[in-house]
């Protein structure tokens, strides 16, 4: 495994921890509003995997 991979794996890891804390937290302060918010975003990221499967092709590269 390269070094790049090394470096790339850990970022995702470090994100995903960070953003189940910061759910967690959301959804103790308020429950309601973060639910909600959080629904959202699970419909909207089905609906946009659901829109690059479909298009049989990897979404195109960021430019930058």
């Amino acid at each position: 495994m390269s070094i790049k991979q090394k470096v790339a794996r850990k970022a995702a890891k470090t994100t995903a921890k960070h953003t189940a804390h910061g759910a967690a937290s959301k959804l103790k302060r308020n429950p309601v509003r973060a639910t909600t918010l959080l629904g959202l975003g699970a419909v909207v990221g089905v609906f946009a995997g659901w829109l690059i499967g479909r298009s049989g092709g990897d979404p195109e590269p960021v430019a930058g």
